[in-house]
């Protein structure tokens, strides 16, 4: 149901009509602060976190050439396991006992125990034959697990006097675990403007090995500037962005990050934030704040209407799980919101703040399943309560009945699947379920680039929807070209309260390219409505939409 058009220029008398009318509104809201702050929100699903080419273990040894003499083996005597038991380690062999072997056959058999090792995450664990008579048909075997000699962190002298922390679980005399060890290498990696590089010695004694972290500062400021057309056409679609990040300013691994944009309708963004390591274990506290102030323009002109959002942050995360091939960070932010909409036509102010605690887990796993995939995404829990104002908790209570304590939850999945050295397949899952009806700050949104790319940024809102985008990506180079197919629905209020469509599905297809090369990232996107029709959220029926963006990073 549409309520507002984008179609008409409003009399004064209507003004203040049209001004409340983002309270109740169904199929198509007046850009407010809320709205705006959502639109920006709206992304891909979360990076997942970094790997390295952190190599970990030891070739398992070549074998002799078969032939030569042969035993009969009765028996295998193991000596220098901590970590497995004798009967844990020969239930790996199967029946040997009274099978006749030559040297290589044996050196398979330690061989075997070898990858048992490996497998069980002690990449530098060895079994191997030692001098023997074979007296009465038993077989001795060695066993090097691998423990730690000396574990230190070198490099640059004050970095590596901090860093040290980070490898306080790894000890002297235990044996080396590829889990520990790639969680801390990881961990140090993962600080803001250092690089870390592991690197294992021979140790003083049979079996040991020495690590050495080779710490050193990375870049003290990384940062991009770009531009695209990727904005709400009433807010402006034309978009100049830029990013910096100063890294480690105070500490080892803190960060000062700052975003800005400013559109061609002279709406203005900003964004500071600082985030720090809280010890060694992998857990980080940060804090932001965020300012938007925004004028609505084109068919909205005549409303004279501006507004600003304020959003003030603080949270903290821990990485569960940090390996090359699965990663889990759990989450909690408390986040408070204050969003301002002035209708000066009308002589109008609407104010509103929500308070929300955002908890999350994100997510990625690697596997090897067909040519090898990645599969990534979050999933969030935010219980919050929302506080209206004046006009607009009076209209509220007749309507949407919004005001006060609200939940939802949210979930973004996606799957990266390589089909040929250069085919590529992803696909993307995106939903958000709640039982109340929302503020439009807390709506899930269907259109735009991140979204069905037919469609304009600001279509398709609502309390509940899903989105679902399927890839076909081929690798050329620098260039990457791609085919795609978007689809989403929307139910609009959780809890209809006047008649009328409450339920939004939208579609489309399209081609596009994305380049890479030397810190230049570019991305054109043209795509062509499959469903739904004409667009509810803009007046400008544009068909195919065209997608942009250019940036540099360094």
């Amino acid at each position: 149901m549409k309520l507002v058009s984008p179609h008409f220029r409003p009399r004064p008398l209507l003004l203040a009509l049209v001004a409340l009318a983002p309270l109740t509104a169904t199929a198509q809201q007046l850009p407010n602060a809320g709205r705006i702050l959502q639109e920006q929100q709206q992304a891909e699903p979360p990076v997942p976190a970094p790997t390295s080419d952190l190599k970990l273990g030891s070739p398992i040894p070549d074998i002799a050439a078969p032939g030569g003499a042969k035993a009969v083996v009765q028996g295998i005597e193991l000596t220098g396991n901590q970590v497995f038991t004798q009967a844990q380690l020969l239930a790996q062999l199967g029946a040997y006992q009274g099978q006749e072997y030559d040297l290589a056959g044996l050196q398979g058999l330690a061989n075997t125990l070898t990858r048992y090792y490996h497998d069980a995450g002690y990449p530098f664990a060895r079994v191997y034959l030692p001098t023997q008579s074979l007296d009465k048909g038993v077989v001795s075997m060695r066993v090097l697990e691998g423990h730690y000699g000396q574990v230190k962190a070198e490099g640059d002298e004050r970095l590596a006097a901090r860093a040290q922390g980070y490898l306080s679980a790894l000890k002297t005399g235990e044996a080396i675990e590829s889990g520990p060890l790639e969680r801390a290498a990881l961990l140090l990696a993962d600080l803001p403007g250092v690089t870390a590089a592991p690197i294992m010695r021979p140790g003083q004694t049979l079996g040991t090995g020495d690590l050495a972290v080779d710490v050193q500062r990375g870049d003290r400021v990384a940062g991009s500037v770009g531009l695209d057309n990727q904005g709400n056409r009433y807010t402006g679609q034309f978009r100049a962005n830029a990013s910096l990040a100063i890294n480690s300013p105070f500490m080892l691994g803190d960060q000062i990050a700052l975003r800005a944009q400013q559109t061609s309708e002279n709406m203005t963004f900003g964004d500071l934030g600082y985030s720090l390591p809280l010890g060694t274990s992998g857990l980080r506290g940060r804090v932001g704040y965020g300012y938007t102030s925004y004028e609505l323009g084109k068919e909205f002109s005549d409303l004279d209407a501006q507004g600003t959002a304020k959003v003030a942050s603080a949270g903290l995360s821990y990485p569960l799980l940090r390996s090359q091939s699965r990663n889990l960070t759990v989450g909690a932010d408390f986040l408070h919101k204050k969003l301002r909409d002035e209708y000066r036509a009308a002589q109008l102010t609407l104010d509103k703040f929500t308070n929300s605690v955002p908890v999350s887990a994100q997510f990625d796993v690697r596997d090897s399943l067909g040519g090898g995939g990645l599969t990534y995404g979050s999933l969030t829990w935010t219980p919050g309560t929302l506080k209206l104002n004046g006009a607009q908790a009076e209209a509220d209570a007749l309507t949407a009945k919004s005001d006060g304590r609200y939940n939802k939850l949210n979930l973004d999945i996606a799957r990266l699947q390589s089909l040929t050295p250069k085919w590529t397949l992803y696909g993307r899952f995106s939903g958000q379920w709640t039982d109340d009806n929302l503020d439009s700050s807390e709506d899930f949104g269907l259109g735009g680039p991140a979204g069905v790319r037919a469609y304009p940024v600001g279509e398709g809102y609502g309390d509940r929807g899903w989105l679902a985008q399927v890839e076909v990506r081929f690798a050329a180079g620098p260039v990457s070209p791609f085919v795609f197919y978007d689809a989403g629905r929307v139910q609009i209020n959780a809890h209809p309260w006047m008649a009328g469509e409450n339920f939004r599905r939208i579609a489309g297809t399209g081609l596009g390219a994305r380049f890479n090369l030397r810190g230049w990232r570019a991305e054109a996107t043209v795509a062509w409505r499959t469903e739904g029709g004409a667009p509810q959220s803009d007046s400008k029926d544009r068909k195919p939409m065209f997608w942009l963006t250019a940036q540099y990073a360094f």
